[in-house]
């Protein structure tokens, strides 16, 4: 599986001799027309990409990985519902073979200096990391949950202390003694808290989920400390003695899809709003090419239609809308783009911009389906106020 790492050093590579290929394939499950059809018609996109390397006298290692590519679209078939995604450079040695989450994924071969990486966008923003903890007066649960997969860490219990035959006089003793277990839970409650905390001191930056019973929950929720209520997305309703790995995943997963759809709504009304108000908001594909290259965004948004033409100059990395065979900058040469979104993608990730991918959202598509959130405003600091 990809990682963000694995995605980071994708963009951060370039190959100035225009070398670098970049493959997505979704097989098919079954051998059937379909799949024969994907398989041929992917086919013709190495065979194509083929010719455009003779015709251009690019070195043989490129061919060979081409034909290395081709050799693998039948054997990759049953790949288990998952996507592949290949990064190759034979120039310089470079290999990157993934798997990677099934989506709506068209075939794709691409030549260029630099990586394709807009169809991660989707794999970056839909991972998903939590800590799961499910608790009760007298046991505690630990998960880390990562995508596909989860874990179950550690497991306390909280021995309280058992009742007697007979509540003594008037009840004395029964009262005591529930008294008494309260004050256990309480404190095995806040053990528990302190163990969460320290896991996010330690530099866990998952969100948190809680799973408790109803009853419990209030008294669970005052012992948490400041990183862990930063963290907490969420608590839903389980019994913690009894529930499998797979349960408390799927709610897991549920609960933080709920929750990312929410942030991303409001993200989007935000990003509008400060826009409109001539604020940290920037919408349309020209004024948030524009903020990236002036180092303005924070956070960019990228639907998952967006599509559009362009040229970048690989020689001071300036993007346009207009295709110019020359850059407005440094007037070098520029190489025309399919999709202008590849280049943004790779931006973003090699220079700390978070990238958040929108789904099909019909606020968001009225506006462009691009948007970003701004750190500041260049043409609001003083200098460029006082030069206008």
């Amino acid at each position: 599986m990809i990682t963000r790492d694995d995605i980071r050093e994708l963009a951060n590579f370039q190959s100035p001799e225009g070398c670098a290929i970049t493959f997505y394939y979704q097989p098919s499950t079954l051998l059937n027309k379909s799949h024969r059809e994907e398989a041929i018609l992917v086919k013709d996109l190495i065979r194509d990409a083929l010719r455009e390397v003779e015709k251009h006298g690019k070195n043989g290692r490129t061919r060979a990985d081409l034909e290395r590519i081709n050799q693998m679209v039948d054997p990759v078939r049953g790949n288990g519902g998952k996507a592949k995604a290949i990064f190759a450079c034979g120039a310089q040695g470079f290999w990157r073979e993934f798997d990677i989450p099934a989506q709506l994924l068209k075939p794709k071969v691409a030549i260029s200096q630099r990586f394709h990486l807009k169809p991660l966008a989707a794999v970056l923003d839909g991972e998903q990391r939590a800590l799961v903890l499910l608790a009760d007066r007298t046991k505690a649960r630990v998960f880390e949950m990562v995508n596909d997969s989860i874990t179950e860490k550690e497991d306390f219990i909280n021995e309280l202390t058992r009742r007697g035959k007979s509540d003594g006089y008037a009840g004395y003793d029964a009262g005591h003694a529930e008294r008494k277990q309260m004050n256990e839970a309480m404190q095995h409650f806040k053990l528990v808290a302190e163990h969460i905390e320290q896991y996010f001191e330690r530099g866990g930056r998952d969100r948190l989920l809680i799973g408790c019973r109803d009853d419990v929950w209030s008294e669970i929720e005052p012992h948490l400390q400041s990183l862990a209520k930063q963290r907490l997305v969420g608590h839903f309703r389980i019994d913690p003695k009894v529930a499998t790995p797979e349960q408390v995943k799927q709610m897991a997963r549920d609960h933080l899809a709920e929750y990312n759809t929410g942030v991303k709504q409001d993200l989007i009304r935000e990003v509008i709003g400060e826009a409109h108000r001539n604020g940290r908001g920037a919408i349309g594909l020209r004024r948030v090419l524009r903020s990236l290259e002036t180092g303005e965004v924070l956070t960019l948004l990228l639907g998952s239609n967006f599509q559009a033409p362009g040229v970048k100059c690989y020689h001071c990395g300036h993007m346009d809308l207009h295709a110019a065979p020359e850059c407005a900058v440094c007037g070098k040469e520029n190489t025309e783009l399919e999709d202008i979104g590849d280049a943004m993608v790779g931006h973003a990730i090699r220079t700390g911009v978070e990238l958040v991918y929108v789904p099909d959202d019909e606020e968001f598509d009225r506006i462009g389906r691009i948007a970003a959130l701004l750190r500041f405003r260049a043409d609001q600091n003083t200098a460029e106020k006082a030069a206008s």
